[in-house]
């Protein structure tokens, strides 16, 4: 499918999601009874956001919820701009370029809330990621004789640890208006090694490392709703690093809202449909290498690694040039939840499955960078009252 069709298939969706909102808040609406005992509960499938939405509900005082979510990711080819690039001609100007990437994550969560309307959120994750690249053939030279064609890269560990307090603006009989006030600990590591198209061990390239080593603000208002048989949501979100880290580079801040609406077929599923947009700008690096480091980097071979130098110009890989790392992206996404009804019982009663597959329906990257193919999220949630 072309972009412009892509484009235009996000807009229908966004106009059904927003349509929903404005025919569902006006229209007919259920009994008393059916608020009282359905609208203003968590006990609907759909009283929490579609998966891949982050920060989108809190709960009442006393209550403790753990969850688990996994989420797979697969990337391929190459975009510069909206344009595809291929590998024969990415060659053409670097050494080594990838052809496809695949991350996997494990995030495990827990909320807990002191008071109706503030509930403290705590995340962490374990990370792995995989990338394939192909080589220049005529790339052997000197004392870096650097194995041409097929290549691997791989990385593994924890990412970056996520705190955050969740803000009750406004708690309805059928709306909820929350402010996330978050900030990420740089607990993921920045300075994996591996190889890179030679024997030799080098600081791998920025997408392959877990974490982002600086401190971030991570702001979100997140609105939502329910009216009979449908719920609906909004979220705007954010993340600004605050600090350069330790190896002299920042991350750029990266801005992104979503919509979304969710019809309950019964007590125990729903289904979602979600669009989301998403844009972060290019790698900041900094001059303050002393010479030390640039002698040791060069008695290393360690030139091509990440983060390079502000000065250099020529980059074994686009992975490594932190001029080659923004992009916007627009996501598409369909969503299943599921819950055991409390009416049920034993353990059972209240826990929660989910899943929700993402694809992007357009993508303008600084390039070459590698695109996005296909997003996959499901995990588990498990909320109970602890007084």
């Amino acid at each position: 499918m072309k972009i412009g069709k892509k484009a235009g298939l996000a807009f229908l969706v966004l106009f059904f999601c927003g349509s929903t909102v404005g025919v569902f808040a006006n229209g007919n609406h259920t009994s008393s009874e059916e608020k009282s005992t359905d609208q203003t509960t968590s006990t609907r499938p759909d009283s929490h956001a579609p998966l891949g939405v982050m920060g989108d509900h809190a709960h009442g005082a006393g209550e403790l919820m753990f969850s688990y979510r996994f989420m797979g990711m697969a990337m391929d080819g190459l975009l510069d701009g909206t344009d595809t690039v291929s590998t024969e001609d990415a060659l053409l100007h670097y050494q080594m370029v990838p052809t496809t990437m695949q991350m996997q994550m494990h995030m495990f969560g827990a909320m807990f809330a002191p008071h109706d309307s503030v509930t403290l959120m705590a995340m962490t994750s374990y990370r792995s990621n995989f990338v394939e690249m192909e080589g220049a053939h005529t790339h052997a030279t000197g004392d870096h004789d650097h194995p041409v064609g097929h290549q691997e890269m791989e990385s593994a560990g924890l990412g970056d640890l996520r705190l955050s307090a969740l803000i009750r603006l406004l708690n309805a009989s059928n709306v909820d208006l929350i402010l996330n006030a978050g900030v990420s600990i740089p607990t993921g590591a920045i300075d994996v090694e591996g190889t890179h198209g030679s024997d030799e061990l080098i600081v791998l390239p920025y997408p392959m490392q877990l974490g982002s080593g600086s401190f971030a603000l991570r702001p979100a208002v997140t609105f939502a709703g329910t009216n009979g048989s449908w719920s609906y949501g909004a979220q705007a979100r954010a993340a600004i690093p605050l600090n350069e880290n330790s190896r002299y580079y920042r991350l750029a801040p990266t801005v992104g809202s979503t919509l979304w609406s969710a019809r309950k077929l019964n007590d125990w599923l729903s289904i979602s449909v979600r669009g989301s947009i998403q844009n972060w700008g290019n790698i900041t690096t900094s001059a303050e290498h002393t010479e030390d480091e640039h002698d040791h980097a060069a008695d290393d071979h360690d030139s091509h690694a990440a983060p390079a130098a502000p000065t250099q110009t020529v980059y074994m890989s686009p992975m490594m040039d932190p001029n080659l790392q923004a992009g916007t992206r627009a996501n598409l996404a369909a969503g299943l939840n599921f819950i055991v009804p409390d009416r049920a019982a034993g353990i059972l009663a209240g826990q929660r499955l989910a899943v929700e597959f993402q694809m992007p329906v357009y993508q303008n990257l600084d390039g070459p960078q590698m695109a996005l193919g296909w997003t996959i999220v499901a995990g588990w949630q498990y909320a109970f009252g602890l007084w």
